[in-house]
């Protein structure tokens, strides 16, 4: 018990190929000192992989963003209802699975999700597959910013390759613009510079030698993850964002990738980017309706959880009329408000 066996992060990649079911992910953005480890074997190699924690009478499963058969799901919480007689609930934060007439109660609501595009084998094929209107708009801006600036480049930084300032420079670039909007964010650098030197990649634009734009992102397999974009706004009309954002897409087809996820949110730039939505539910189980009522506190936080996923959802989806952006202007000054 709380030992990960050596063959489960390979197995982990092989498995889900996201970076939210990874162990460098787990390793730094959550802790492993308690985490059991289950793994469910067909024929030839491990086809189900979980690591889960004991929370009191709940297990929390660490794998976030993944896929489950039902008859996985049903396996696994048999298992652990079998195993540890103390719990009483199983969570997913963030899991897509069937649970039509599924063997225990369960609440489910959206949860978290994302932009994806399937890559074909060659930049070209990328950008030509992309909308005429958008295509034309990078190509415009692109040689806007080669022509005003002829120190101009692109390069890109792998693992420890990557210059700690560059990542800095970038995530200071994006909450400069977040904060312009009302929204107090603030990235933990430390964990995301961790994470770039065990699977990341960088990709800066560079004028005169110094870094104008960038973006941070992350590989696991064939799959690659967008992380954080930003631009320096002196360069505003350039759309230095959208370019490199399609510069790192592109690069990442030449490295092999195959999948490129953009992040979640609404936003039409990543569906013209033929980002496909891809949305993951909350999942809560329990071992039996008896057990559902002792942890009521728990059925009423699931509940209101998916309400208010619900609610932001909405506030995305009429993000361009008035009284969402108040909405959200409210909602982040609030938050700051007890942040403080």
């Amino acid at each position: 018990m709380y030992e990960i066996p050596p063959f489960v992060e390979k197995e982990l990649v092989r498995s889900y190929e996201t970076l939210h079911a990874s162990l460098p992910f787990f390793r730094i953005f959550r802790s492993l000192l308690h985490a059991n480890c289950y793994v469910a074997r067909r024929p030839g190699h491990p086809h189900t992989i979980l690591l889960f924690t004991c929370q009191g009478r709940s297990v929390e499963v660490l794998n976030e963003m993944i896929e489950v058969e039902q008859a996985e799901l049903d396996r696994f919480a048999r298992y652990v209802f079998s195993r540890f007689a103390r719990i009483d609930v199983i969570s997913f934060k963030a899991v897509k699975a069937e649970i039509g007439g599924f063997a225990f109660p369960v609440q489910k609501h959206d949860s978290k999700s994302t932009y994806v595009i399937t890559l074909p084998g060659k930049p070209e094929e990328y950008t030509a597959s992309i909308g005429k209107s958008t295509r034309a708009g990078l190509r415009h801006q692109m040689n806007n910013v080669v022509r005003d600036f002829l120190t101009f480049k692109s390069e890109f930084f792998v693992n420890e390759d990557v210059d700690e300032q560059y990542v800095r420079d970038i995530i200071r670039f994006s909450e400069q613009k977040l904060h312009a909007q009302g929204v107090n964010i603030a990235h933990d650098i430390d964990r995301i510079l961790a994470l770039v030197r065990a699977c990341g990649f960088v990709n800066v634009f560079l004028i005169d030698g110094r870094i104008c734009a960038g973006s941070i992102n992350y590989r696991v397999g064939t799959s690659c993850f967008g992380e954080v974009t930003g631009y320096d706004p002196r360069y505003e009309k350039y759309g230095l964002g959208k370019l490199s954002v399609h510069q790192t897409i592109c690069e990442s087809i030449r490295r092999g990738a195959r999948k490129f996820y953009l992040g979640g949110g609404v936003f039409d730039f990543k569906k013209r980017m033929l980002g496909v939505p891809l949305c993951m539910d909350e999942l809560t189980i329990y071992r039996s309706y008896p057990r559902m009522l002792r942890n009521l506190d728990r059925v009423l936080t699931s509940a209101a959880s998916g309400y208010l996923g619900y609610l932001k959802n909405v506030l995305h989806r009429h993000k361009q009329k008035a009284w969402a952006r108040y909405a959200f202007k409210s909602f982040y000054f609030f938050k700051n408000k007890i942040a403080d």
